[in-house]
This record gives C-alpha cells, structure tokens and sequence, in this order.
C-alpha cells in the first residue's frame, strides 16, 4: 500500500511537485490530500493558495494560468483535480496542453505542488504524462487495508478516543463489516461510520464489548449470508429466520439473497472439492482468490456437507429461483422456502 510511503514524503516535505493518486481506497486518498494541504498551505492565505478543479478538459488554461502564478507570502501553491479523467483509457488531452504538463514535471516546477486523483479507475500506463510521472516514481496507488491493517486502524481509533476494545473485538468489527470481502464497494468511510456510533455509546464506559459491536454495527450482507446458510444447515431454523427478517428490514433484495445464498454453497462446493484433493488452507485461499477470515468460515460451515449434498441443494436453489422468475411462487416465500429448511 502507498499510503504509508506518501505520509512519509509528506512528513519530510520531499511529497513530488506533481503526483497522481488512485486506487479503491478514497479514504485514505481524500486523507493524504488533507495531510499534503496541512503541511504545506497556510490557513491564513488559503484563499491565494490553494485550488481545486473537478476537471481540467475543458478549463485548462485556467488550470495552467493558476499552476503557474507564484504563491503568496508562501513557498508552495496546492492544486488538486478531482477527476483526471485524461490520464485513463476513457478521456485524453490534446497534445499541446499534454506537452505543458509534461514540462512542467520534466523541470520540477517547484512553487506549485499537483495532485492529479483518479477515482473508480486506474492511470491507462500508455499515456505520455503517466509515463512520465512514473519515471519520476510520482505515482502512488491506494489500495485498501488488509485485514493486520484494519485490525490495528479499529484499534488505535478507539486508543485516539481513550476507549479500550481487545485485538478480537476489533477483528470481530473487521470481519463483520463487509470491507475486507471480495470486490466489496466498502471504504474507510463508511467503516469510521460504525466505529462512530460505537465511540459514541461507549464514550462514559471507555470499553467496547462484543455486545455493544451485536447491538450497534450493521453487518454486512455477506457476513450475514454466512451465518444464514450455517443456522439453515444446523437446522436451526428459528435463527435463519431472524438473519432473514433482519436483511429484508434492511432492504436488502429477496433475488439478491437467494443469489448471494446460491453463491454462497458454490464458494462450499469449491472449497470442498480443493480440501478433498488433499490442498492446504493457503493454497485454497489463494486459488480461490479469498481472505482467510472467509477461508475459515467455509471450513467451520463445510464440516457436516458433502460434494452431493451440496449439489442438491443448488439444483433445488435454481428451481426455487426459476419459480419466482416465471412467477409460480412470491420471492419472500422462496426465500421461506430455502430458510426453513423445507427443500432439504
């Protein structure tokens, strides 16, 4: 992760005079923006020193007009672009304006610092400017944390504030959040969202319990579906039920679960089939391109299922999914249909 190497440039002052963010975590790409301004402009001439532009397509000689203007009463000038889109495969410069760019970068133009970000993409490595800003190692990707990395994030969030939380309740934040699963859309943002309320009801007692994480944080889907599908194979039917109850008050799509169940007992079938043929936990993990918590999860779920029990109950799935699509039974009594345990 670059987060770490661009705090470090920062905190040294060395932060290049024209360098491109992007990456899955906008959290931590809105905070090194922050970090840069911090360091570097003067709240008392922010006004003169500071610049932000959406998009420079179509303003960019006024983009290029401020670039150039020399600070006031201040070594260095900000200018952030929210949306490069230029430096990916879908947009472009014309030449003579990527040519001002370009020199500006070759010749460390030194009274202005340029923060090009890229958002829900990645920098197209064809492009001359790209090119270029990788020669001078001024590109930086933010990728998202990982699990270690969350864990301590939770962690010294709650040490900031003066609350207590042990290592495991942190993980059990970390892994209920729905941040770490496989292309999840979660970022930073919305993980800080649950550790505020949390800080909030926790502020008077300055500990955090896992019963305080049970009553205050919104599990994620997937976590949710994982523990759906372990009470419907225990046959705890009851449980399944309140899962269920729980994910429709939340609004979450009867097709999406069925869909994200029917996922759910094909990640079983695959990780049963690899155990079976004698592989190893990493070697699974990483054929199947998941995270060890999920890893852990499938095994603790796989104990009492079979290849051909599995295998039944997606036949069953699909005709129950089939059903609903044509019309023959309501979604909701699908869903019924799957949790109680009716098709087994």
């Amino acid at each position: 992760m670059s987060y770490k190497n661009i705090s470090d440039l920062i905190n040294k002052g060395k932060i290049p005079t024209c360098v491109l963010f992007y990456g899955e975590e906008v959290y931590l790409i809105d905070k090194s923006v922050k970090n840069i301004k911090n360091k570097y402009i003067n709240s008392d001439y922010e006004d003169m020193n500071y610049v932000e532009f959406d998009k420079i397509d179509y303003d960019f000689n006024l983009f290029y007009e401020s670039i150039t203007t020399l600070p006031f009463i201040s070594d260095k000038k900000l200018c952030i672009v929210r949306e490069s889109d230029f430096l990916t495969s879908t947009g472009s410069l014309n030449k003579k304006d990527e040519d001002k760019i370009i020199n500006i970068i070759e010749n460390n133009y030194d009274s202005c610092i340029i923060v090009f970000l890229i958002r829900g993409g990645k920098p197209d490595a064809r492009k001359r400017i790209v090119k270029k800003l990788k020669e001078k190692n001024s590109v930086f990707e933010v990728n998202k944390l990982n699990e270690v990395e969350l864990n301590k994030y939770i962690v010294d969030y709650f040490n900031k504030h003066d609350i207590k939380i042990s290592l495991s309740d942190a993980n059990y934040i970390s892994n209920n959040s729905g941040y770490l699963e496989y292309e999840s859309l979660i970022t930073l943002y919305d993980v800080n969202n649950e550790l505020d309320k949390l800080k909030s009801y926790c502020m008077d007692a300055q500990i955090i319990t896992k019963d305080d994480i049970d009553n205050l944080m919104i599990i994620s889907i997937e976590s949710n579906i994982f523990k759906l599908v372990d009470y419907v194979c225990e046959r705890k039917t009851e449980k399944a039920y309140e899962i269920l109850e729980e994910m429709l008050l939340n609004n979450v799509p009867e097709q999406y679960i069925i869909h994200m169940i029917t996922r759910q007992y094909r990640m079983l079938y695959q990780y049963i089939l690899l155990n079976d043929k004698g592989y190893n936990m990493d070697y699974i993990i990483n054929k199947m391109k998941i995270k060890k918590f999920i890893a852990i999860k499938l095994s603790k779920l796989t104990k009492n299922l079979t290849l051909n029990k599995i295998e039944s109950y997606m036949d069953k799935f699909l005709e129950i999914d089939r059903k609903i699509k044509v019309g023959e039974i309501d979604k909701k009594i699908g869903l019924q249909i799957i949790t109680n345990g009716t098709i087994f």
